[in-house]
């Protein structure tokens, strides 16, 4: 589809595009959005009398991770759209989680595995279509 070729056009060029990196985030705020919502309501359905505690737990935490790796998404975006570096260029910057990070991971496993990990780059953002991500989040 041609819709999609405009949509979706080669990075890291395409977040050179004011335009594109707008329609980034305006993707990336409404998944944030509805990822906040499903969290909310995933909270208020563990105060109902009989609910499955365990099984809500497991399914907020995994909404909580993927709101975490959308808010570094973001912070990624915004990165770009405020730097002008050449492709793979990090400016410098190393990953760096910290304690208070580990608070939002479900284990000390699990803090390790994303603290060794590479910050988000700008390829990968290409590879994430938010639409589908958003609409099978809604369905949970």
């Amino acid at each position: 589809m041609d819709a999609d070729k405009n949509d979706n056009p080669p990075l890291p060029e395409a977040l050179g595009s004011a335009e594109y990196r707008a329609r980034l985030t305006t993707k990336l705020n409404c998944l944030i959005a509805v990822l906040e919502v499903a969290i909310a309501k995933i909270s208020k359905s563990m105060d109902l009398p009989g609910a499955n505690e365990e099984r809500l737990v497991k399914i907020r935490s995994n909404l909580e991770n993927t709101l975490s790796i959308c808010h570094r998404a973001k912070q990624t975006l915004d990165r770009t759209a405020s730097a002008s570096r050449t492709p793979g260029d990090r400016g410098g910057e190393k990953s760096s989680m910290s304690a208070r990070d580990y608070v939002e991971l479900s284990s000390i496993d699990e803090y390790r595995k994303f603290r060794s990990m590479e910050p988000i780059a700008k390829e990968e953002l290409s590879q994430v279509d938010f639409d589908d991500l958003a609409r099978r989040l809604a369905e949970l």
